[in-house]
């Protein structure tokens, strides 16, 4: 894991192209340059399929109109935030789920109170939010210890070590690895997604071009 992470840091600049950015530790930066907890909560909802490109366009056009905040959106009703989110795949659906977590998170004191760890389960109660967006959010916005376990993540870490690893074994192993360190986790989830998109494909992947390619037991397979 520790290679892994050594490695990354070298090649941050194709990391950087993909929309991870190699930060300081506790940055909001590293979600593609993001600069607040609200636009990286608002992206985790409105990726879910759909392209980052078109999500990075509506949080930068919700910032532009003062609306990239959580508790300012909390005010808004459906019809004044769904024009707003009409280039978003079930832009009506995620419409009513920002808004209900955006109401939630008011009523629970803000932001930075609720991205604690052990308000996961509250985290994960909340309409929209599976285990990966909710890891996700801990990790980035709350920084707090949590791996989130991605298909990226099983993909790649089962291919460098040559063993088939199923997606919920995926935190437990990066933690024994290299224990419960937020920017470890930071670096690891960064290569893991920048790789997964940039090279590691489920389909002929471009093993002669990733930075992993000498410590992958599938590259010489």
């Amino acid at each position: 894991m520790n290679k892994i992470i050594s490695l990354a840091y070298e090649h941050r600049d194709i990391l950087k192209d993909t929309g991870w950015v190699i930060s300081e530790p506790f940055s909001f930066a590293w979600w593609d340059g993001f600069d607040s907890a609200d636009k990286i909560v608002l992206s985790a909802f409105l990726v879910q399929m759909t392209k980052w490109e078109s999500v990075k366009k509506v949080i930068n056009l919700l910032e532009q109109k003062g609306l990239a905040k959580l508790e300012v959106i909390a005010d808004l009703d459906a019809r004044t935030l769904e024009p707003f989110l009409k280039s978003i795949n079930f832009y009506k659906t995620k419409t009513q789920r920002i808004l209900k977590f955006s109401r939630f998170i008011k009523e629970n004191n803000g932001l930075e109170n609720l991205l604690k760890i052990e308000n996961r389960a509250l985290i994960l109660s909340q309409e929209g939010v599976g285990e990966e967006t909710a890891d996700s959010i801990l990790l980035f916005a709350g920084h707090q210890p949590v791996f989130p376990a991605t298909e990226y993540s099983r993909r790649v870490m089962s291919r460098v070590t040559g063993e088939e690893i199923r997606k919920r074994e995926v935190p437990k192993i990066v933690e024994n690895g290299i224990g419960r360190d937020v920017l470890k986790f930071k670096i690891l989830h960064a290569s893991f997604g920048g790789i997964g998109k940039a090279f590691c494909f489920q389909n002929e992947p471009k093993c002669n071009r990733c930075f992993l390619k000498h410590v992958c037991k599938y590259n010489y397979r």
